[in-house]
């Protein structure tokens, strides 16, 4: 199967929406949310903010995944993501509430929208278009408007960075945009290291993409850290490669999962644990993902493992992230699809509409 990866014809008939060309401008995706975020019209309103709230879902929401993992203990206020209609019980006038949708029609959001609103949050949206776009202004809340016309899971750059400038300018955080730059020319190094030029006997990705191809990829992560990548990968693998993925988080999962990897035998056979570690995670952490993956490898015969690679922890998150983003890519390929289209999603939303 790896000749297909190889083969610039095929790879062309199959990614008909350019789906590679997209990752391939990942890095310019990066210099342009840096001036959305810093361009962006404040309010300049001084409450005090004692909790954050992202609200989105799919690659709206991975955004603040992102800032949660990357700003870690940085951020000494909470930050929650919620992905649902409704908001959490502690919201109020002391919340920032984000509300996060590339279309700007995710019904969830624009749910969570009016609820932010009754409890009086401080609220910026983003958004390329849509309803949240409208209701931002029908209300004069501040809003982010980002490039449309991609796939939303394509434009997660987009969807982080302005939010992480904004949470400097409001004084949360101390200003990362020089730290972002820095990490452009290592971002342009790994998408060489994982394009399609790139051989696969010299491609990470191409490798990952053929040990899991017709495998159920089970992806681990360091809670709070590397759970976020995990998390990634799973919604790639599923919306991009159109293969079924799941992902966990380390400790939890030795205190339940792990016992599972014992029934039903054969079927196990057909899962590929990956493990996803960062030199920065917690020492016990570390040494349970060293037993944990001998303990799956006994049981399977083997697993998967990467490593973060850079200096800076930015650096770091954007090796394993760019690599789950072209593994999921390549993956299609070895499935005989298109990576773009997700028309399973739109039939979904055309039937909730029906009932509305």
């Amino acid at each position: 199967m790896s000749e297909i990866l190889d083969d610039p014809e095929e790879i062309r008939r199959l990614d008909q929406e350019a789906m590679l060309t997209i990752l391939q401008s990942f890095d310019q995706q990066l210099e342009e949310a840096l001036e959305i975020g810093l361009q962006a019209k404040l309010s300049t309103e001084t409450r005090t903010i004692q909790n954050i709230l992202v609200c989105g879902l799919g690659g709206s929401a991975i955004g603040g995944d992102f800032l949660r993992a990357y700003l870690g203990t940085d951020l000494n206020i909470p930050l929650l993501v919620n992905r649902n209609y409704s908001i959490p019980g502690f919201v109020n006038e002391s919340t920032l509430a984000l509300l996060c949708s590339y279309s700007g029609n995710t019904e969830e959001t624009i749910s969570a929208f009016h609820e932010a609103h009754q409890a009086s949050c401080r609220i910026i949206c983003l958004s390329s278009n849509g309803q949240i776009q409208r209701l931002a202004n029908d209300h004069n809340y501040p809003c982010l408007q980002i490039p449309g016309g991609f796939p939303p899971r394509t434009a997660w750059g987009y969807s982080a960075i302005p939010l992480l400038v904004v949470f400097s300018r409001l004084g949360l955080i101390s200003d990362r945009c020089d730290e972002v730059r820095r990490s452009l020319s290592w971002v342009r190094t790994r998408i060489a290291l994982y394009g399609l030029e790139s051989p696969t006997e010299e491609n990470a990705a191409k490798k990952l993409a053929l040990d899991v191809y017709e495998k159920i990829p089970i992806i681990y992560g360091s809670q709070d850290r590397l759970e976020m990548v995990a998390t990634r990968w799973r919604g790639q693998f599923c919306e991009n490669g159109k293969q079924l993925a799941y992902s966990s988080s380390l400790p939890e999962m030795n205190h339940n999962e792990i016992v599972g990897w014992k029934h039903p035998a054969r079927t196990l056979r057909q899962f590929m644990p990956i493990f996803l570690r960062d030199r920065n995670d917690h020492p016990r952490v570390q040494l349970r993902a060293e037993i944990t993956r001998e303990f799956v490898a006994e049981k399977l015969g083997s697993c998967l493992e990467y490593w973060t690679e850079g200096e800076s922890w930015l650096e770091r998150l954007w090796t394993l992230i760019l690599l789950g983003d072209y593994a999921s890519v390549y993956l299609a390929f070895l499935n005989q699809e298109n990576p773009t289209p997700v028309p399973v999603i739109q039939d979904l939303k055309n039937r909730l509409k029906e009932h509305q």
